[in-house]
């Protein structure tokens, strides 16, 4: 019997999706540096308090891109439900294409608000991207291959979330601030060419109900079940924890290492090494194993990684001093020890996402898909928002800075984590199983 990955490789349809995801993904990434670059160009060119300036501007830039996802993601996933799935895809990537390419215009740069709007409508167009390109997978892919199918999504996404931001500094550089609209749009519309190729859906053709009653019936139906109800829950959690760690990377890296805070990377690139090697094993081999043990085995991990990391401040405040190495911190070789916690860290993480979104597109029925995914989009959107801040506050202000920030994220996730392992081990069912 073949690999989940060699069925899924030979499926053309799941690559054209997959294919068109990673493009999409990065010029999405791409899309927020050339914002910056051209809102900060002219802040340097027309302020006299250049720096506060521009960093004004690039938090209004922040929200234009955020607003939608928090507000719109459940109408879009109505929509997704209604629409053609492969017309939305494939619209989605030419609207961002071409409102990207009116960034080129001269006067965007001298107006921000031009600016802001246009970030504001490439945003709602990515809103409806994510439940069309979530409700699709189920349909090309078999029910045995999911958990292979969203690793890769899973891997890609992450490999974008990390370094997704680095590719459009050399983009700028090469085409210049004038060229490099259209060189991002080309990535939307490589995607949306791509996207032509995967079969569709057939939407019910049958008289419909306004969409606000389709979106009660929507949220109703993951209220009523439990299963979908904590499985979007874990998501969100894991979700706002991922994005949670990107802040106290900065803070981490700074305090614990002794590095330049734009040295994060180093950390970033870890955990997303450790999901890469963690979504491949799981898509291998997760449908042979029990998917409660695995998602709540992976949160007790990445509790316990989180408090690892936390320790090694304390450490080298507190411990190395009395062993005669007062000065000596986690960077040079000592560096591979927060890198090892890392790699761990997004293991972790994958134990927890690739059964958990398997699962939750296994058990939607197909017309409540968009509905479903688009009310997890908002979750996510809105519920990283707090931590975020937070995080930030706790890991420059509190006693400890990000040793302790991270103790108090690390603790309770690890805790529940066990208390739900050890719970699913006396499972007779799970026993049984094992």
């Amino acid at each position: 019997m073949a690999s989940g990955y060699a069925s899924l490789f030979r499926n053309k349809q799941f690559m054209c999706l997959w294919t068109a995801q990673i493009f999409s993904q990065f010029a999405d990434r791409a899309v927020f540096v050339l914002f910056v670059a051209v809102l900060t160009a002219q802040a340097v060119a027309s302020s006299a308090d250049k720096t506060v300036h521009a960093a004004e501007l690039t938090s209004w830039l922040y929200v234009a891109f955020t607003i939608p996802a928090v507000v719109l993601s459940p109408f879009a996933g109505v929509c997704v439900d209604r629409w053609s799935n492969r017309a939305v895809l494939v619209i989605s990537n030419l609207i961002r294409a071409f409102f990207v390419a009116l960034v080129a215009l001269s006067w965007v740069k001298q107006y921000p608000k031009v600016a802001f709007t246009l970030a504001f409508l490439i945003s709602i167009g990515a809103q409806f991207f994510g439940p069309a390109e979530t409700a699709s997978i189920p349909r090309l892919v078999k029910r045995e291959d999911l958990y292979c199918a969203n690793a890769l999504f899973f891997t890609t996404m992450m490999i974008a979330l990390g370094f997704g931001f680095a590719i459009g500094e050399p983009i700028i550089a090469h085409t210049g601030i004038g060229g490099a609209p259209y060189a991002v749009a080309g990535l939307f519309l490589i995607a949306a060419i791509l996207l032509m190729g995967i079969s569709d859906n057939k939407p019910q053709k049958h008289d419909r109900e306004p969409w606000w009653e389709e979106l009660r019936v929507g949220i109703a139906y993951i209220v009523d079940s439990p299963p979908v109800f904590r499985a979007i829950l874990k998501i969100t959690i894991l979700f706002s924890t991922i994005i949670t760690l990107n802040i106290i990377a900065v803070a981490l890296v700074e305090q614990v290492m002794h590095l330049q805070p734009f040295q994060f990377g180093y950390v970033i690139a870890a955990a997303g090494l450790g999901m890469m090697i963690g979504n491949f094993w799981v898509g291998h081999q997760g449908p042979n194993a029990s998917p409660r043990l695995m998602v709540y085995g992976g949160f007790t991990g990445l509790g316990l990684c989180m408090c690892c990391l936390g320790s090694l401040g304390f450490i080298q405040d507190h411990l190395f001093p009395l062993v005669g190495m007062s000065g000596v911190y986690f960077n040079g070789l000592l560096m591979l020890v927060p890198m090892l916690f890392s790699t761990l860290l997004g293991i972790s993480c994958a134990f927890v996402a690739v059964p958990t979104q398997a699962t939750l597109q296994a058990a939607v029925p197909e017309d409540l898909r968009g509905k479903v995914f688009g009310a997890q989009n908002t979750a996510m959107s809105a519920a990283s928002t707090i931590p975020v801040i937070l995080t930030g506050v706790s890991a420059d202000n509190l006693p400890g800075g990000v040793s302790t920030t991270l103790f108090l994220i690390g603790v309770p996730t690890f805790v529940t984590g066990l208390v739900q392992v050890l719970r699913a081990i006396r499972d007779p069912s799970l026993r049984s199983k094992l």
